[in-house]
């Protein structure tokens, strides 16, 4: 079995979670920056240059070199986040994995808050501990995890805050911790660091500080993690449109130059037969005659212009009508089949007609009844006129649930936004026992061909049967589908027949978000010929 599909925009590629994409684009960017490691920096700097500054302006204080060493230790390991860092930035760029790589920059994010929550606390224990009011920058660190790291990882970032804070005030408080170092020397001590109450107040404080702090900041995170969904799916919808248009540019200007060559061919006809009937050329006997093929000629031309105003009407018709219109599948198809069974009787061909309806439902597709009827009434058209006499041409419609895109060869799947799940789906079928489509007439060699659908393009056995058709009943077909957001598959084998299954949206399974065109709505699939498996 062969499967030829029309080209398609390319999925997403792989990353993080959608909750979490906003976070990861924010941590991948900061990494990049160094954004962690520069303010590190600064810190080390600043607080260096306060306390030499402090050591100039009041000699006689004399801080611990527990507090030099603390900030000694956390520019060395700053030293190593560099590196780590360059090499994480590299790995980015490089374009490897982004999954992969984000769950490195989040342990690499989580370790170096973690690092800077316990350097934060020993500075703290250098600085007067429960009496330092620099125990507000936990909250900094707070709000950086909440709008960077997974949720659960920033929680725990809080709780590690509250057990380190806890640690040190109720190690000065019961003397696990000696001797305690004044904030400011030159002032005294409180002494609140021995005063129960005051420390279980300054613990509770804390904690309701910094998951507070963690609360704001995650709703913060999650209002931005939505609205970078949204605009991801903005941009998608903009990436399909932008295919859309350039595919419709070239199909209009392949329409244009196709229809006037076809037109012109019967109205060179009738132009040519009208002068020889004006210059007496053609004998009286036969002047009947070739004003009947005037008039075939004048009927051909009226059908395809017909059928050019047809298609125009469904590509200028706004996806959203469509999304709006509710229409009764099964009497637009019972009527269409009532109109040209005698078509099919004139051919001695059997016409058969299922609706298959599943129990407490009806089969209402978002699609509106008039171009239904021209999409449909086209398949029943092209499958009585190439099935021979004797044969059988089947109508059927039916509910299916949804089925995975990429499910197997063959499967029916619908287009457009793939990502949402569930919902029903209304199948319109149409096969033939006529004489099939051959690959040739799908693409040519070098997949720039076109196929089927598009417009006055017919198949060899077609022409060579010498059938009568514009070409243009497929096209109608596709623009209807694509425009009412349904999906197109077609099995055909060479002189056995074809089937042609349309898919649209049931009531209940009405699309959410921008109504974008999609021009790359059909699935064909040719068995070769000798192929007996199907």
């Amino acid at each position: 079995m062969t499967t030829v599909t029309e080209p398609t925009c390319p999925p997403p590629a792989p990353g993080p979670q959608s909750g979490d994409r906003y976070r990861a684009a924010a941590l991948l960017t900061m990494l990049r920056l160094h954004w962690f490691i520069n303010l590190r920096w600064c810190i080390v700097v600043v607080a260096l240059a306060v306390l030499l500054a402090e050591q100039w302006l009041i000699p006689t204080v004399v801080r611990p070199a527990g507090l030099v060493a603390t900030l000694l230790v956390l520019a060395g390991a700053n030293a190593v986040w560099v590196v780590f860092s360059r090499y994480l930035s590299a790995r980015a760029g490089a374009g490897g994995e982004e999954s992969r790589t984000v769950r490195v920059a989040l342990i690499f994010a989580n370790l170096q808050v973690a690092i800077d929550l316990l350097a934060l606390t020993l500075v703290l224990r250098y600085t007067g501990g429960v009496e330092t009011p620099m125990s507000i920058f936990y909250l900094f660190h707070m709000a950086i995890g909440s709008l960077l790291l997974r949720s659960w990882q920033a929680l725990l970032q809080g709780a590690w805050a509250v057990l380190l804070y806890s640690c040190l005030c109720v190690g000065e408080l019961v003397g696990w911790l000696t001797p305690h170092y004044l904030f400011l020397p030159a002032v005294g001590s409180l002494d609140l660091h021995t005063r129960a109450e005051y420390v279980a107040a300054a613990i509770f404080v804390f904690a309701c500080g910094v998951f507070g702090t963690l609360f704001v900041t995650q709703r913060i995170a999650a209002r931005l993690d939505e609205r970078e969904r949204q605009l991801r799916e903005a941009h998608r919808a903009l990436q399909q449109s932008q295919v859309a248009i350039f595919d419709l540019q070239r199909r209009k200007s392949r329409f244009l130059q196709t229809s006037a060559h076809q037109l012109k061919s019967p109205l060179a006809g009738i132009q040519t037969l009208t002068a020889l009937i004006r210059d007496g050329i053609i004998p009286e006997q036969t002047v009947h005659e070739t004003c009947e093929k005037i008039i075939r000629r004048c009927r051909d031309g009226i059908s395809q212009v017909t059928e050019m105003l047809t298609l125009a009407r469904v590509e200028e018709t706004d996806p959203n009508k469509h999304r709006n219109a509710l229409s009764n599948v099964c009497d637009v198809v019972r009527k269409l089949c009532q109109q040209y069974r005698p078509q099919a009787e004139g051919k001695r061909i059997e016409l058969l007609y299922n609706c298959q309806i599943p129990q407490e439902l009806d089969l209402r597709a978002h699609v509106d009844p008039l171009d239904l009827a021209d999409c449909v009434g086209n398949l029943i058209d092209n499958a009585i006129k190439y099935t021979p006499e004797g044969g059988t041409v089947t109508v059927a419609a039916t509910r299916a649930n949804r089925l995975p895109q990429k499910a197997r060869p063959g499967i029916i799947a619908p287009a457009g936004n793939t990502g949402r799940q569930g919902g029903d789906y209304v199948l319109v079928m149409v096969k033939d026992t006529g004489m099939g489509i051959e690959k040739s007439s799908l693409s040519s060699e070098d997949g720039h061909g076109g196929s089927i659908f598009d417009a006055f393009r017919r198949g060899k056995g077609a022409l060579s049967a010498r059938i009568p058709g514009t070409g243009l009943g497929l096209s109608i077909v596709r623009e209807v589908v694509e425009r009412a957001g349904g999906r197109i598959k077609v099995h055909s084998r060479p002189g056995k027949g074809s089937t042609f299954t349309l898919m649209f949206s049931a009531d209940r399974a009405l699309p959410e978000g921008p109504a974008v065109v999609n021009t790359r709505a059909s699935e064909i699939v040719i068995d070769p010929p000798g192929n007996e498996s199907h």
